[in-house]
C-alpha cells in the first residue's frame, strides 16, 4: 500500500516517455520537411525541363522559318543569275556597242580644231578610246559567254522544267526543298522537345551510359518514376506534327505554297491573291539581285567598274537592260506560276492579336509520375491520386525590332546635315523588321502562358510517348482558375 501510494510521486522514467514522443514528433516534422523540399525541388527541375524543352522546340521552328526565308531569297537570286548568264550567252547588249562607239567617234570629230582649250584634242582622245572600249566589251563578253556555257545549265537545272497551264512539274528543286522543310521541321521540333525533356529527367550516370536510341525505348525506366516526357502543343490543342502538315490552314509553320499545281492553292480559298503576292515579291527581289550582280566591281563577275572605265559604250547599262528582259521572260512566261516563294498565311506586314495567338504561339508541357514521398504511411501526395505531375511553358515566334548598338563608346553617331546642323542618329542593326517569309531574322522567346486554351492543353493526352500518363481533369476550367493553381 505504501508503494502504491508513492507511485504518483515517483517521476523516474518520465524523461524517457517524453523523449519517445518528442523523437516521434521531430521525425514526423523532419519527414514533412524532407517531403516539402523534395516536392519543391522536383517541381523546379520539371519547370526547368519544360522551359528548356519548349524553348528548344521553338528554336527549331524559328530555324524552319529562316530556312523558308533563305530559300525564298535563293530562289530570287537563282532567277537573277540565270537571267545574267542568259544575256552573257546571247550577247544582245554587245551588239549595240559598235554603233554607239561609232556615234561617239563621229561626235568627237566635231571638236576638231575647237577654240575652247578644254575641247582641244577631245576628238583624238575619243577616237583613241573607242577601240579600247570595244576591245574590252569583246573580251568581257567572251569571258562571260564561256562562264555561261559552264554554269547556265546548273542554274536552269535548279529552276527545273518551265511550267505551263495544266502541267504539274516536280523537278523544281527549291520549292521541293521548301515543301520538305514545311513537313519535316515540325517533327524535328517535337522530337527536340521530347529529347530535352527526357534528358532533363535523367541522372548524370544515366546520361553517361545511354544513347539517344536507348532513351527512346518505351520500356525504358529511369528509376521507378519512368522517363520524363515533353510534348509541344499548338494553341488549337493539337500536338505539333502529330496530325500531319498538309493543310495550309492548320500546319505548324504558318506559310502557304501559292503554286497553282499544289494543294495549298485551292485549300486557302484565295490562292490567286497569294500567287500574286508571291510573284510581286519574287520580281522585286530578283531585280534587286540582278542589279547587284551587274554592279559588282569585280571584273570577273560584274560590270560596276565599266560605268567609269567604259562609259562611252554604255555597256553596263545596256547589259543590265538586256538582262532585265531575260529576267522578265523567266518570271512572266517560263515560270509565271511555278518557282514562286512561300508566303505567310494571310501575308500581312505585322501580326494581329488573333494570328499571334493562333499561328505563332506554342505551349510545351513536361509530364512525369509524381516523385515518391518519404514515410508514405505517414504522408501522401493527394495530387498523385488523380493525375501525374505536369509543368508547362509557352513560346512565341517573332521578328525582333531593330536593336541599338554601342559603337565607339556611344549609342549614337553625329553628322552635319545639308544645312550645317548637327544631327544624331542611334546606332541600330539593319535587320528587316517586317513579318514576312523573306526575313531571315525569325526568333523565339519564352512568354507567359496565357492562352485561353491552356486548360484544354493540360487536360489532353497526346498519346505516343505519353501513353499511360494521367492528365488532370481541367478541360472545363477557365484560364483564371489555372493561373490561380499555378504561379507560372
Amino acid at each position: 500500500m505504501l508503494r502504491l501510494r508513492s507511485l504518483h510521486a515517483d517521476d523516474r522514467g518520465t524523461v524517457s516517455i517524453l523523449t519517445v514522443f518528442t523523437l516521434l514528433m521531430f521525425t514526423m516534422l523532419l519527414m514533412m520537411v524532407f517531403n516539402v523540399a523534395k516536392q519543391h525541388d522536383d517541381k523546379v527541375r520539371m519547370q526547368n525541363a519544360a522551359d528548356m524543352a519548349t524553348l528548344s522546340g521553338g528554336v527549331v521552328l524559328a530555324r524552319g522559318m529562316n530556312a523558308i526565308a533563305f530559300s525564298n531569297h535563293l530562289e530570287a537570286d537563282v532567277f537573277a543569275v540565270t537571267a545574267f548568264l542568259r544575256e552573257a550567252r546571247d550577247r544582245n547588249a554587245a551588239g549595240y556597242v559598235p554603233e554607239l562607239l561609232s556615234a561617239w567617234v563621229t561626235a568627237g570629230g566635231k571638236f576638231n580644231g575647237a577654240s575652247f582649250s578644254k575641247f582641244q584634242g577631245l576628238d583624238q582622245a575619243i577616237a583613241a578610246k573607242a577601240p579600247l572600249e570595244q576591245e574590252f566589251v569583246t573580251a568581257w563578253s567572251e569571258m562571260a559567254a564561256t562562264a555561261s556555257q559552264a554554269m547556265l545549265p546548273v542554274f536552269e537545272h535548279i529552276l527545273g522544267t518551265p511550267g505551263s497551264a495544266g502541267q504539274q512539274t516536280r523537278d523544281h528543286l527549291i520549292p521541293e526543298f521548301q515543301r520538305t522543310v514545311v513537313s519535316l521541321v515540325p517533327s524535328l521540333a517535337q522530337d527536340m522537345t521530347l529529347e530535352i525533356a527526357l534528358r532533363h529527367g535523367l541522372r548524370q550516370q544515366h546520361l553517361d551510359s545511354l544513347n539517344t536510341n536507348m532513351l527512346r525505348q518505351p520500356n525504358y525506366q529511369a528509376g521507378v518514376r519512368g522517363p520524363q516526357i515533353g510534348v509541344l502543343w499548338r494553341t488549337s490543342v493539337e500536338p505539333v506534327a502529330y496530325a500531319g502538315e498538309t493543310d495550309p490552314l492548320s500546319r505548324t509553320l504558318p506559310v502557304v505554297d501559292p503554286e497553282p499545281y499544289q494543294p495549298d492553292y485551292s485549300a486557302v480559298g484565295n490562292g490567286l491573291a497569294y500567287l500574286q503576292e508571291a510573284r510581286n515579291r519574287r520580281e522585286a527581289y530578283a531585280k534587286l539581285y540582278l542589279r547587284q550582280w551587274v554592279a559588282d566591281t569585280d571584273v570577273t563577275r560584274g560590270l560596276g567598274f565599266a560605268e567609269e572605265e567604259a562609259a562611252m559604250s554604255g555597256f553596263a547599262r545596256l547589259f543590265h537592260s538586256a538582262a532585265c528582259g531575260q529576267l522578265m521572260q523567266l518570271l512572266d512566261s517560263e515560270y509565271s506560276t511555278t518557282n514562286v516563294p512561300f508566303i505567310l498565311r494571310d501575308f500581312q506586314t505585322g501580326p494581329t492579336q488573333t494570328t499571334l495567338h493562333d499561328d505563332y504561339s506554342y505551349v510545351g508541357v513536361a509530364y512525369r509520375r509524381h516523385v515518391d514521398t518519404n514515410a508514405p504511411r505517414m504522408f501522401s501526395n493527394p495530387l498523385s491520386r488523380a493525375a501525374d505531375a505536369q509543368t508547362y511553358a509557352a513560346i512565341t515566334l517573332f521578328i525582333p525590332r531593330s536593336r541599338y548598338l554601342y559603337i565607339n563608346g556611344s549609342w549614337v553617331y553625329t553628322y552635319l546635315d545639308q544645312s550645317g546642323n548637327t544631327q544624331q542618329v542611334p546606332f541600330a542593326d539593319n535587320w528587316p523588321v517586317e513579318w514576312n517569309t523573306f526575313s531571315q531574322n525569325w526568333s523565339c522567346k519564352l512568354i507567359p502562358a496565357t492562352t485561353t486554351s491552356l486548360a484544354d492543353i493540360l487536360a489532353a493526352n497526346a498519346g505516343g510517348p505519353m501513353q499511360g500518363l494521367r492528365t488532370p481533369p481541367l478541360s472545363s476550367a477557365l484560364i483564371e482558375e489555372v493561373q490561380a493553381l499555378n504561379t507560372h
